[in-house]
């Protein structure tokens, strides 16, 4: 795997995944599972990546070897399409509880403190205070702003 560019620890970890997913011990997974062996893997493809590396929708369509999953690592941490605005809104409507794209603001710091990328706390702080409109009385605050100027900040 040398050929792609792959690290040692990167190949080590695939073939663990691979192992892990391979449920039957025939040497094959199943390609319903491409995107959780990625994940497995420390990526975060989307659907729509998943899918353009050999993932499918429904089990059983297609089986993957090992060989196979080599070349759809690589393409997926090659791509660029780690989502974007529309997938971030939906992720921050679960923590929506009054259905007014508001949410608490304590709720954001712990998105950005503790899962994905963990920001160290003094950074979500700035992050926060540079990007985020005002609280209201209660605490809740509107998620579309703090959305809207992260995206423009990536671009």
């Amino acid at each position: 795997m040398v050929e792609l560019g792959l690290k040692k620890k990167e190949i080590e970890a695939l073939e663990f995944a691979f192992d892990v997913y391979d449920f039957q011990g025939d040497g094959t997974v199943d390609a319903f599972y491409a995107g959780d062996l990625m994940r497995a893997c420390n990526l975060n493809p989307t659907l729509k990546t998943i899918n353009e590396i050999g993932g499918e929708e429904e089990r059983g369509k297609k089986m993957l070897t090992s060989a196979d999953i080599f070349p759809m690592y690589k393409a997926c941490k090659d791509s660029k399409d780690t989502g974007g605005f529309h997938d971030f809104v939906e992720v921050l409507k679960l923590y929506d509880k009054n259905n007014d794209n508001t949410f608490l603001s304590h709720e954001l710091f712990k998105l950005l403190t503790n899962f994905g990328e963990k920001l160290p706390k003094p950074e979500a702080k700035k992050l926060m205070a540079e990007l985020c409109e005002p609280e209201d009385a209660d605490g809740f605050m509107p998620f579309i702003p703090f959305l809207t100027r992260m995206c423009a900040a990536e671009t």
